[in-house]
């Protein structure tokens, strides 16, 4: 009998396109088996319209210009937008030079990109969301059914354990929107990963990964060396470290082999306060067992520890991947499905 290909995990990306972001665009498209359906942009590292310009940026870098890339939420849900500058550069590619000939959706938002993608192939979409979440949020207004038509959602976000990086009690991509971060963390998704500051700030390059991307000389692999280069510029002052954390690629790699990771099952809330704590991820950590109040809503997977050895493993093989030819990797979804 002939054998049966592995079906491709159909991922959506959301992302605020940085330094980061843009590791796990290379990343993503390296993966023979990842089908990257779309591409969503949101504030965040740079504004909306810059994240979407430089996701396209870097797919065309790739030969991946197959794969629509959609402006998304240009402000938070409640708040005044903010962006990174300080960590990735006026641009969001640390002033990488990239060819910008390219063209990205305004015809429509990332949020009904998702909705649309999700409502016409139910249960064969996973979402990597690795900015801050409103483009989520507002697919969920759209549609309160998403969470089961998706067969789930990895979010890079939080700092449950740790202390946060934006302020000492909040993560970045969480306190540029919190509002948005609850909603999407309260909607009972069929499975949700937290990979926060709890994991990510494990992951460190290690000599032995940046010499073997340092040794690739593929489109994909040349633009991660200059990435990882900026990216360890800002790392070196704020930490010490010549070096830097795989942050956004954590989320996708979880999403891919939950394996890699340890996850405790907890109801995560958002402080919504105005305040110095506005923007933490509070976990309810308490054993609810049958006869006890229930917790205020329902619990997702946040990711205490990792099998770094693994993680980096497969993120040097998929940056190893990427570019190294051209055209699509995945299996198209249709004229109708890309808004063609």
């Amino acid at each position: 009998m002939p054998e049966t290909a592995t079906p491709r995990r159909r991922i959506v990306l959301d992302c605020d396109t940085g330094l980061d972001d843009t590791l796990t665009l290379i990343f993503l498209s390296g993966r023979p088996d990842v089908d990257l359906v779309a591409v969503g942009s949101v504030h965040g590292n740079v504004s909306a319209v810059q994240g979407a310009h430089n996701s396209a940026a870097v797919l065309k870098t790739l030969g991946r210009t197959d794969v629509p890339v959609t402006v998304g939420a240009r402000r938070p849900l409640a708040q005044p937008v903010q962006y990174s500058a300080r960590v990735h550069g006026s641009d969001g590619l640390g002033e990488i030079p990239v060819d910008r000939q390219v063209r990205v959706r305004t015809d429509n938002s990332a949020a009904e990109q998702l909705v649309q993608l999700a409502r016409r192939h139910p249960g064969e979409l996973e979402i990597v969301a690795v900015g801050p979440l409103t483009n989520i949020a507002l697919a969920l207004m759209i549609e309160p059914d998403l969470p089961n038509l998706v067969a789930g959602i990895s979010v890079m976000g939080g700092a449950v354990t740790v202390p946060g990086n934006n302020t000492p009690w909040a993560e970045s991509n969480i306190a540029h929107d919190p509002e948005a971060a609850s909603l999407v963390f309260s909607a009972g998704w069929r499975r949700c990963v937290l990979a926060g500051l709890d994991v990510t700030l494990t992951t460190w390059l290690r000599p032995t990964e940046l010499a073997a991307i340092d040794a690739l000389t593929t489109p994909g692999g040349r633009l991660a060396q200059q990435i990882i280069e900026r990216f360890s510029a800002y790392f070196s002052v704020a930490y010490g470290r010549q070096s830097c954390p795989i942050h956004d690629p954590t989320a996708a790699i979880l999403l891919l082999h939950p394996e890699y990771g340890e996850y405790r099952r907890w109801s995560v809330q958002v402080e919504l306060a105005r305040g110095i704590t506005r923007g933490a991820t509070l976990a309810d950590r308490r054993p609810f067992v049958a006869g006890k109040p229930e917790p205020p809503h329902p619990p997702i997977e946040v990711a205490t520890g990792l099998d770094v050895d693994a993680v980096l493993e497969c993120f040097v093989a998929g940056i190893r991947a990427a570019g190294s030819a051209p055209g699509r990797q995945g299996q198209p979804m249709g004229k109708e499905a890309r808004g063609d």
